[in-house]
C-alpha cells in the first residue's frame, strides 16, 4: 500500500499533506510544477467553455512551445526559452510583453488574455498549495508513480481536499498515465500488473451526462469503451446514475443500486429494469442492493450481513 498525498500550502502548513490524516507510514507527497502540468493543460482546463476552440489552441501552442523537439519531454526552446515556471509563463513572452497580452499563432491577444485570467485563478489565487514553481526532490511526480505500480499493490492518491479543478487534473493524470502503460507507450516497468482497477468516488463530475465533449470525458470514455480489452477496470460510484454519461453507462459490465427515488428511477438509465424490481429498489433496506450482471438472467437482490458485533446472539 502506498499513499500519495497533496502537497499543501507552505505558507499554511510547511508544506505538509493537504490531507484530513496522515497515515502511519508509506505516504509521499505529490505536487505539479509547469515542467509536470504543460502537457496537461487540457486536463486542467477542462471545465472551462471553449466554444472556438481558442483555450485548445493555445494549450496547443504552449505543449509545442515546451516540449524538446528531439525528445518529446519538457525542454523549452526558442521564444518559449525563457519560460521556467507558472510565473514566466503567465507573466512573460510570449504571451505577455510590456504588461499586455499578445498574439501567439493563430491564437488573438483577446483570447490569450482570457486564457491567463483562467490559468491564474487555477494555479495562484484559488489553489490548495498542489502547484509549486519547483517541485522539491521529495515531492513526487504524480504519473511517474503511477507508472511505478506492480502487481498485487494498492495506491492511494487523496484528493479530498483539493478543489474541483485540481481533482480533475489528478483523476484525469492517473487515466492518462495508466492507458497509456497499456494501450499507447507500453512501459519499462517490468512488474506491470495484467490488470488495473481504478476506484473513484462521484464518477459523475468527470463524466457528466452532457453532450458536450472535454479531455477528461475523453478519457474516462477511452477506459469504459477500451479498457477491459487492455485490462484497465474502472469501478465508479455515484449518488445518481441518471447523472453519468450515457456512453460511460452503456459500457457498463456490472451494476450494483442501492435504494434509489422513483424520479431517479424513471430516467432512462434504469431501462434495463422491469418495473417490478424498479418497484422493490425504491424500497430497499439498509445494506440490501440489487446487481445487474450478464451472467445472471434477471437482477439479483443481495444483503451485506449486519457485522459481528451487532449481531443478536453471539457472545464474546
Amino acid at each position: 500500500m502506498r499513499y500519495l498525498l497533496p502537497h499543501g500550502k507552505t505558507t499554511h502548513n510547511d508544506g505538509r499533506p493537504n490531507s484530513f490524516r496522515l497515515p502511519e507510514r508509506d505516504w509521499y507527497l505529490y505536487a505539479y510544477s509547469l515542467a509536470d502540468t504543460y502537457n496537461k493543460l487540457d486536463l486542467l482546463l477542462s471545465n472551462i467553455p471553449d466554444p472556438w476552440d481558442t483555450v485548445g489552441a493555445l494549450i496547443g501552442e504552449i505543449n509545442q512551445g515546451l516540449s524538446d523537439p528531439k525528445t518529446g519531454q519538457w525542454g523549452p526552446t526558442g521564444k518559449w526559452k525563457g519560460v521556467t515556471d507558472w510565473n514566466s509563463l503567465l507573466n512573460g513572452e510570449p504571451l505577455v510583453k510590456d504588461g499586455q497580452a499578445q498574439q501567439v499563432g493563430d491564437v488573438r491577444a483577446v483570447s490569450v488574455g482570457r486564457f491567463r485570467r483562467l490559468l491564474r485563478r487555477t494555479v495562484e489565487t484559488r489553489q490548495t498549495g498542489i502547484f509549486v514553481d519547483h517541485r522539491p526532490r521529495d515531492v513526487k511526480n504524480l504519473s511517474q508513480e503511477i507508472a511505478r505500480i506492480r502487481g498485487g499493490e494498492t495506491i492511494v492518491v487523496d484528493i479530498a481536499r483539493l478543489a474541483d479543478d485540481e481533482q480533475t487534473l489528478v483523476f484525469g493524470d492517473i487515466l492518462r498515465t495508466i492507458y497509456a502503460l497499456y494501450a499507447e507507450e507500453g512501459s519499462e516497468n517490468e512488474n506491470l500488473p495484467e490488470k488495473v482497477i481504478i476506484f473513484v468516488d462521484e464518477l459523475n463530475k468527470y463524466a457528466p451526462a452532457r453532450e458536450k465533449g472535454s479531455p477528461i470525458i475523453e478519457q474516462v470514455l477511452d477506459i469504459a469503451e477500451r479498457g477491459r480489452s487492455l485490462g484497465v477496470v474502472l469501478l465508479g460510484a455515484e449518488q445518481f446514475m441518471s447523472a453519468v454519461h450515457e456512453r460511460v453507462v452503456g459500457n457498463c459490465s456490472t451494476m450494483v443500486i442501492g435504494r434509489s427515488g422513483s424520479a431517479e428511477l424513471s430516467s432512462p438509465a434504469y431501462r434495463f429494469l422491469d418495473p417490478a424490481v424498479k418497484a422493490n429498489v425504491s424500497r430497499l433496506q439498509k445494506g440490501e442492493l440489487v446487481i445487474s450482471h450478464a451472467t445472471f438472467r434477471q437482477p439479483v437482490k443481495i444483503r451485506f450481513p449486519r457485522p459481528a458485533y451487532l449481531q443478536e446472539g453471539i457472545q464474546d
